[in-house]
């Protein structure tokens, strides 16, 4: 998931997973303070970036800011509020909020901020060199697990060394051969059929998890991940 959008104004949550999801950007909402609690409580799988209400009803979500940060240490948080004092602003940054915008907002700054800050949680994602991110595609590479919208992948050895080569090489096409000689280690045509089959796989899972990444390819070229 890139976002997950917590907000209680029916309007200004439609209105944020429109634009948003003009960026192609994977979204996710909920609208309450129990869903939000529920949330932190349940969810194993880290938004890249928490876009907060400061009010849900009556709860003020800076009680739980301390939680979230605890909980999901790569997210960030950009919090959008009425309530845009400086002094309020500085309040929620020193609890640890990575952004503050206050409403109402301008559309271009939005999308500018939520770029800035999926952009440096990227990067610090790849520098820790523990996960890989590709659109709703999460890659861990030291529990060897795909994520696709909080739902696990169940992938062989081979297909989740071929989803890690296809996430770190996004776009590149690569030859059945190469296939052979990167994960399979041989440049041997061992079976006929075994990277036909391996994609396959791959490729069914990824659309039974309504994935926007696709592995495509063409006859005598070769196979590439596009989102």
């Amino acid at each position: 998931m890139d976002i997950l959008i917590v907000e209680d104004d029916e309007k200004v949550r439609s209105f944020l997973k429109e634009n948003l999801g003009r960026e192609n950007y994977a979204l996710s909402a909920i609208s309450s303070f129990p869903e939000l609690l529920d949330f932190i409580e349940n969810s194993h799988l880290a938004p890249a970036l928490f876009i907060m209400d400061r009010l849900l009803g009556n709860d003020d979500t800076k009680n739980v800011l301390s939680k979230i940060k605890q909980k999901f240490p790569k997210s960030s948080i950009l919090y959008l509020s009425a309530l845009n004092s400086p002094s309020e602003k500085a309040n929620i940054l020193d609890q640890g909020a990575d952004d503050y915008l206050g409403k109402p907002f301008s559309l271009v700054e939005l999308q500018a901020r939520v770029r800035a800050l999926l952009r440096r949680t990227s990067e610090e994602g790849q520098k820790s060199g523990f996960y890989l991110q590709v659109a709703d595609i999460i890659v861990n590479l030291k529990t060897r697990q795909v994520m696709c919208h909080e739902k696990k992948l169940d992938l062989t050895p081979k297909e989740f060394s071929l989803m890690v080569n296809f996430c770190e090489n996004k776009n590149r096409v690569y030859s059945k051969f190469q296939l052979l000689d990167i994960i399979w280690e041989t440049n041997l045509d061992i079976e006929s059929n075994v990277i036909e089959v391996n994609i396959m796989n791959l490729r069914k899972k990824l659309e039974n998890c309504n994935s926007s990444v696709k592995i495509l390819s063409k006859r005598n070229v070769g196979y590439w991940l596009e989102t």
